[in-house]
Order: C-alpha cells, then structure tokens, then sequence
C-alpha cells in the first residue's frame, strides 16, 4: 500500500489497491503452496511485459518502473509469506523512498562528471575487494605497519572526504560562503585557494573573504578533533581529552570571529546573484576526492607518515614524533590528525605530546592558509586583516595549551 500511494501520487494508473492486490497475492500463494508462488509469479511478469509491448505498439511510453515496483511488491509479499517480516517491510520503505525521490536523484546524477562515476567504483573496487586482500598483521619487525591498518584509514578519510564533495557541490550554489565551510572540511588550503582566486578575480569579494578563510579554518579545526577522537575512540575519550581542551576553544574563537564578521559585513540580498557569479570559476577548480590518484596520494602519504613517525618515535622519542606531525600538516592535516589518533589509540604517545602536536599541525595550517591566500589574492589589506583575524585563534590555543601543560603535572 506504501509503495502504492506513491505511485497514485505520481497519478500513475497502478495504484494502491493494484499494489496492495498484487502484495497480498504473493502472501497467500507462498501459504498455499510455494509452487504455486512461483506459477503466479510467473504469470505476473508474462502479463506486465504484455502490457508494455502493447504500450509500445500504441505508441505509449511503457510504464518501466511501475511494472518493477509491481514485481517487487509481489516478491515482498512471498517474503511476508515465508515469515521474513523485518525485510519485506524496510525494503518496501526503500522502493518507496527511491520513487519518491526521483527528481533528486534524477538532478543530483546530472550533475556528476565521468571522473566522479569512475572515481566512485574505482574506490568501491579498492574497498570492496582491495581491503579484504590486504594482510590483518604487522609486516616488519619493529611492529610499526600493518598494510589493512593503513588502507582501512585511506578508506574512512576518503569516503568523509567524498561527502564533504558531494555536500560542497549541492549547496555552491548558494554562495561561496558554504563552500568556504565544506570546503574547509575536504581541504582547508584548497578551499583558501578558491577564496583568493575570487579575490583577485573580483574585487567585490575581498570584504568578505577574510571571514569566509575564518570559516574555513572553524571547519579544518573541528574535522581535525573529530578525527583524533574517533580514531583514539579503542582506548575511551580520556585519551583523547588534552587534545580537545586545546583545539575546541581555538575552533569556539574561529566561530565568535566569525560571527562578529559577518555582522559587520552583512551583504543584503540585492547582491546574491554577484555571490552566483563566483560559483562558476569555483566549480572548475573542485576535484573529486575519490579519483584512483588522489586516494593513492592519500594512501601513500599517510603510510609514509606512519613509518617515518614510528622510526622517530623509536629513534628520537616524543620530539621526533611532533617533528613528523608537523611536517605531515603542510601536507594534510587529516593525515597528521589520524595519525595522532591512532597513535593515541595504541598507547604509543600519551595525551599531553597529543595535544601539543595537534596544536602545532593546527597552527602550521593556519599560517599557511594566511600565506596561501597573500600569495594568491596579492591583496595586502585583505591579507592583513586574516592575520590579525587568525592571531586570536592561535592565541586562544596557546592558553588552552598552557592550561593543558599545567594541570597535567
């Protein structure tokens, strides 16, 4: 009857009582006999496909999806019969769901590009069927890589990253503000390069572009602790509790400065359609996360980080692990960030080293954006007014550090 009402709403001329019918006599046919089952089933397909061929010869569009839906009700209705109740009913609540919501899919596939779809399966390939292969053990004798370890982090990071994509693509057109935000979740220093390069292009944008950085940044911030908490997750919060104290307050300083911006900056709606113009140079420069070579990138930088961060934790101790963090956040600070994750989830760091080296990477990212965004937009007021916008950040941190340094002796 769901899958039904749905289609009545689409005025379809198969509604809910054909729907429900053809359910019901699937139910009773199984009871009675599951040959008997097949026989009807049988017969339902011959009588839909007659339906369509005499459609065609009527020069009528066949009703394809409506004659699927009617087969799918039947089997779900043998389903009921044999007493598989939960999944009858929760994929009745996805046919239904997936005709409902056919204009979305419809203009989201429009939008894909044939490096997004292939992308996607050659990802669904390497998860799939790649991570299965891939040895669950440490492969060297001083227990420091585990290759499932590493792809299944390559796995979680991308697919983030993807939805990041994807969320970035539905709302850009609402203004380079939300890219700037999912943007700053995906890749804080590309999405800062998008920020400058709509600075240089038009000059309109440069009031409010040192606010859309800030927001980028909050992003970066807050995707940085997240990680670090869900891959430290194994030994409890506590272990990744220092790390908080330092980077929630620098991420609360981003959003206050933020929103005392944008108060300060308000655009009226008048000018939404310069914010639409901004849209298609942005657009050009958005790269899937899932193409084979970004993911590779990914993989092989954060297998490179995890083998020269435990050869120098072994070699050099705590510093040596900062180093390798640090230097790993001009990079990527997803990277250094599950890294410091993992590390705080196998005992091998404890959480003050944690939390300074997240510190760090956060701070080495912020500046970097700063410069990324001089060196592209070549706006010396604009770049000026980040820096003294980035500076209470960095100093909110500094304090929570100190904070941190000091009730932990």
């Amino acid at each position: 009857m769901l899958i039904g009402l749905e289609r009545a709403w689409a005025h379809k001329e198969v509604g809910t009582r054909s729907f429900a019918t053809v359910t019901l006599l699937g139910t009773l046919t199984w009871l009675v006999s599951p040959t008997l089952a097949y026989v009807q089933f049988g017969i339902l397909l011959v009588v839909l496909i007659l339906i369509n061929v005499y459609a065609l010869r009527n020069e009528q569009s066949p009703e394809i999806t409506t004659s699927l839906s009617l087969v799918v009700a039947n089997v779900l209705g043998i389903m009921s019969g044999m007493g598989n109740f939960f999944l009858a009913f929760a994929s009745a609540l996805v046919i239904t769901a997936l005709l409902a919501w056919k204009t979305d899919i419809v203009t989201f596939s429009s939008k894909l590009t044939v490096e997004e779809i292939r992308g996607t399966i050659l990802f669904g390939f390497i998860a799939v069927i790649g991570y299965p292969l891939l040895p669950d053990r440490f492969i060297d004798p001083w227990q420091v890589l585990n290759l499932r370890s590493v792809w299944f982090t390559v796995v979680i990071v991308s697919s983030l990253s993807f939805v990041n994509y994807v969320l970035l693509r539905l709302f850009g057109t609402r203004g380079i503000r939300y890219s700037a935000i999912l943007g700053g979740l995906a890749n804080s220093a590309a999405s800062v390069a998008i920020l400058g390069q709509a600075v240089r292009d038009d000059p309109a944008t440069e009031a409010e572009a040192p606010t859309d950085v800030v927001l980028s940044d909050l992003a970066m911030i807050l995707r940085n602790w997240v990680l670090v908490v869900v891959f430290s997750f194994p030994r409890g919060i506590q272990a990744s509790i220092s790390t908080l104290i330092v980077l929630v307050p620098m991420m609360l300083a981003a959003g206050i400065l933020a929103l005392f911006d944008l108060r300060r900056f308000r655009r009226s709606t008048q000018e939404a359609p310069q914010q639409l113009e901004q849209e298609a140079p942005q657009k050009r420069r958005l790269k899937s996360p899932l193409e084979l070579r970004s993911v590779l990138q990914f993989g092989m930088l954060f297998l490179g980080l995890m083998v020269i961060s435990g050869a120098a934790q072994r070699l050099f101790g705590t510093i040596g692990f900062l180093v390798v963090v640090v230097l790993g956040s001009l990079a990527s600070t997803a990277s250094s960030s599950v890294l410091v994750g993992q590390e705080l989830s196998k005992g091998l760091v404890a959480g003050l080293p944690a939390a300074i080296a997240m510190f760090l990477a956060t701070l080495v990212r912020l500046l970097e954006n700063v410069v990324v965004f001089w060196f592209i937009a070549r706006k010396r007021d604009a770049s000026l007014r980040l820096l003294l916008l980035t500076a209470p950040i960095v100093f909110v941190g500094i304090l929570a550090l100190v904070g941190v340094i000091f009730f932990s002796r």
